[in-house]
């Protein structure tokens, strides 16, 4: 897995790493994804809106998804999705039960933004449940600010854009 901003410090804890995912990281997000999935009680539509995480290499190629890893298994992730014209999307953001409230999702959603940044976006969106408190109000707290419908994600009730 490679190494995000290798010179900054992340505020990870020790035995934590923090990078993007490649090929060969697939085997440890598939069992983050279904916990993601099992979690939000939400049954995986591989064709539709879910479709970024089967045809995953492809989804994620002009923007990265992020992983943080334990030794052995990931425990959180970020995707940043381009959209076109200079907009990217912010997907799959998640935390393992054991790994919240360690300031792990700040670290998460800092290193989405930053590489969206990287990449050139010029804004960045996402859409959210409003059952999600805690990722709500981080969000809130980074600048998103609310926004029209931009996907018709019916498993969405809110949508937010940060201007990068």
């Amino acid at each position: 897995m490679p190494r995000l901003h290798p010179s900054r410090n992340t505020g990870l804890p020790p035995g934590l790493e923090l990078g993007l995912a490649c090929e060969k990281d697939l085997p440890q997000l598939e069992p983050l994804m279904r916990q993601y999935f099992d979690e939000l009680d939400l049954k995986l539509d591989p064709g539709e809106l879910d479709k970024d995480l089967a045809s995953f290499k492809d989804a994620y190629k002009e923007g990265g998804f992020i992983l943080i890893k334990s030794k052995t298994a990931a425990v959180g992730c970020v995707g940043v999705r381009a959209m076109g014209r200079g907009k990217a999307e912010l997907k799959r953001m998640y935390l393992k039960p054991g790994y919240r409230n360690l300031g792990l999702g700040r670290v998460l959603l800092s290193e989405g933004i930053a590489l969206a940044r990287e990449k050139g976006f010029a804004s960045l969106l996402l859409d959210t449940r409003l059952d999600l408190k805690a990722a709500n109000k981080l969000y809130e707290k980074f600048g998103f600010r609310d926004i029209e419908d931009y996907n018709q994600n019916p498993r969405a009730e809110r949508f937010m854009m940060l201007g990068l």
